[in-house]
């Protein structure tokens, strides 16, 4: 496959974990071509919408993939019906594939007219979760959904390392804590029951608790440290005896966020909420603990304190080795690869003419 990879990046190779999967595609001969186009740094740089789209369409000509692998499109880069009709009308005649990583709820935070519009263009779209994220995107009108699971990039998380003997905290929990129009009370799907779960660990755990995350649910928390840099997060999370997290969108089935493997492949127990499906899809993985309630997330990190250390340590080694095997970026998007060629080109070992190197 030719593949172009359209990433939503502010800077251009932001999107580590994609583009190592991608590049390494290319280089064991599964991608007969491979290249990026980081849309949203190009409009930046071109300062002007309209040059952008049409040296997207150019790069798209002039390249003729077979695959155009779009993440993450909004109003931020508007795109319509008729543009993408335009794109997949190129000689080489593309299959249009999204991979969209973000949740949506009906009322709050709603598909932009943009994601509707690449949603309905799609010969295949992912996402990552199931239950109404799939009832709205056919909706939009998507002809055919897939799901595939977040993913982490090994270049930051899960490196080598040596599990410590002593920690600076008990507990930590890497997450923001926005409120809807600023109203302290009113947060997104799940964020009460995450402050709760917080709240109920502080009590219990008093300064062994660290929160990092911004927002102004997380206001004069005291067991909050503030914001902390994306590829800091491992070693506040390997500076713990445990993760832990109550998802936002708690009610969408198979959907967790980045946190969940990028948690464990730091190689550290960790505490997540339960949302439909997970039996499915993250059982009996060892080092995970899943709860139902806030107050279960006490009597988990009880049950975590009660361990000796290197029992700790090996099920943050355990839960690690299972991240590796199944969450890890190379992992994840060789099978979603490997499911376009089989759904989309039936497969081929050559498309649209181009063959294989």
């Amino acid at each position: 496959m030719r593949w172009l990879y359209v990433p939503n990046e502010n800077m251009e190779g932001d999107q580590i974990g994609p583009r190592m999967a991608f590049e390494k595609l290319h280089q064991e001969g599964q991608f007969t071509a491979y290249s990026a186009y980081s849309y949203l740094v190009r409009q930046k740089i071109l300062n002007s919408h309209s040059d952008a789209l049409q040296e997207l369409l150019k790069t798209a000509q002039d390249f003729a993939p077979d695959v155009i692998f779009i993440q993450h499109p909004n109003n931020g880069y508007p795109l319509d019906r008729a543009y993408l009709k335009q794109l997949k009308a190129i000689p080489s005649q593309p299959k249009l594939v999204l991979f969209e990583a973000d949740p949506y709820g009906y009322i709050i935070k709603r598909m932009d007219d943009t994601l509707k519009a690449v949603i309905a263009e799609t010969d295949l779209c992912y996402l990552v979760g199931a239950g109404k994220l799939v009832d709205m995107a056919y909706a939009a009108g998507a002809q055919k959904i897939r799901f595939a699971p977040h993913s982490y990039d090994s270049q930051r998380f899960g490196t080598p390392w040596q599990p410590t003997l002593s920690r600076s905290y008990d507990a930590v929990m890497i997450a923001n804590l926005p409120c809807i129009k600023r109203i302290p009370w009113l947060y997104v799907p799940g964020g009460r029951s995450r402050k709760q779960t917080a709240q109920l660990l502080y009590q219990q755990l008093g300064d062994r608790l660290a929160v990092y995350g911004g927002g102004l649910g997380w206001k004069n928390a005291p067991y909050c440290k503030g914001g902390i840099a994306f590829d800091k997060q491992g070693e506040a999370i390997r500076d713990a005896w445990m993760s832990f997290n109550w998802g936002q969108y708690d009610d969408i089935a198979f959907y967790a966020s980045d946190r969940l493997p990028i948690s464990i492949a730091c190689g550290v127990p960790h505490i997540t909420n339960y949302q439909p499906g997970y039996e499915h899809i993250f059982s009996n993985i060892p080092g995970l603990f899943i709860i139902k309630t806030p107050r279960e997330a006490v009597d988990v990190a009880l049950y975590i304190l009660s361990l000796p250390i290197e029992q700790r340590n090996e099920l943050g080694f355990q839960a690690a080795e299972y991240a590796r095997e199944h969450l890890e970026a190379c992992v994840v998007y060789k099978q979603v690869a490997a499911v376009i060629r089989e759904q989309l080109f039936n497969n081929q070992s050559s498309f649209s003419g181009h063959q294989a190197l």
